[in-house]
């Protein structure tokens, strides 16, 4: 007797997994720091609660946090172990099947142009994610970022800043620097809904509802803020979290 398909183990039908993956394999060069790259695989992995595990997004990890510090690099104007430490990982990753990349380090993204052309265009740029989510907007927002971005004007800098200028609001030298000594207490792993209130008075400070997440540790804060409930108190562009969204739609 032919043996049908109901009839396998415990009586389910087959997985649409099993009929070929339904989401494209996607690469994240991460490291950068570590515990941001694994936020966004848990972000990712948190909006598919329900789901099978076959038919959730298919993702490969590239964790090497003996990167350089890129805002050193940028400092000393010595990128090129930076770029080849990008180049590898985004490298591997297609070589492994990847098929879209996504560098979890927005002061990395310094060197994204640097790319051998056919690595470039598998990489979704966290940078042109922020300045799309900006056109949606006309609502000024605070930029948070790391001392190297606003350095190497990573978002100020480029064909589409000019459009975005409008929408960004910078901070002082102080206040910059206060603000990169935050994102390094988060890359040491202490609470990240500790910046809360940093969060909120400097808000305060430039009169401004809104800001941009525009450093990945800071992933980290827009999540605490979301599990806490407050999300509406801090609206923020997080392009992790546009990008978690996108992987887990099969967008990228």
């Amino acid at each position: 007797m032919t043996r049908s398909t109901s009839d396998d183990e415990g009586g389910c039908p087959p997985s649409p997994a099993a009929n070929g993956p339904a989401h494209p394999l996607v690469g994240v060069v991460g490291g950068m720091g570590p515990l941001a790259s694994t936020e966004l695989l848990r972000t990712v992995y948190r909006s598919c609660a329900g789901q099978a595990e076959q038919d959730t997004p298919r993702i490969l990890l590239w964790s090497d946090p003996a990167v350089v510090d890129r805002t050193e690099a940028i400092g000393r104007g010595e990128l090129g172990t930076l770029l080849r430490s990008v180049e590898t990982a985004v490298r591997a990753l297609v070589s492994a099947g990847a098929e879209r990349v996504v560098i979890a380090c927005v002061t990395a993204h310094h060197v994204l142009d640097h790319l051998p052309p056919e690595l470039a265009k598998r990489c979704i740029s966290l940078v042109e994610v922020i300045h799309e989510e900006l056109a949606r907007t006309d609502q000024p927002h605070l930029l948070l970022c790391t001392r190297g971005t606003a350095q190497a004007g990573i978002l100020t800098s480029g064909p589409r800043a000019a459009e975005s200028a409008h929408r960004l609001v910078l901070l002082d030298p102080a206040d910059q620097e206060a603000l990169h000594r935050e994102v390094y207490r988060i890359k040491r792993g202490d609470d990240p809904a500790a910046s809360v209130d940093f969060l909120r008075a400097t808000l305060s400070r430039y009169g401004v509802h809104a800001y941009v997440a525009a450093c990945t540790e800071l992933h980290l804060v827009t999540r605490a803020i979301e599990e806490s409930g407050r999300a509406d108190e801090f609206p923020a562009i997080d392009p992790l979290s546009v990008v978690a969204r996108r992987i887990t739609n099969g967008e990228l």
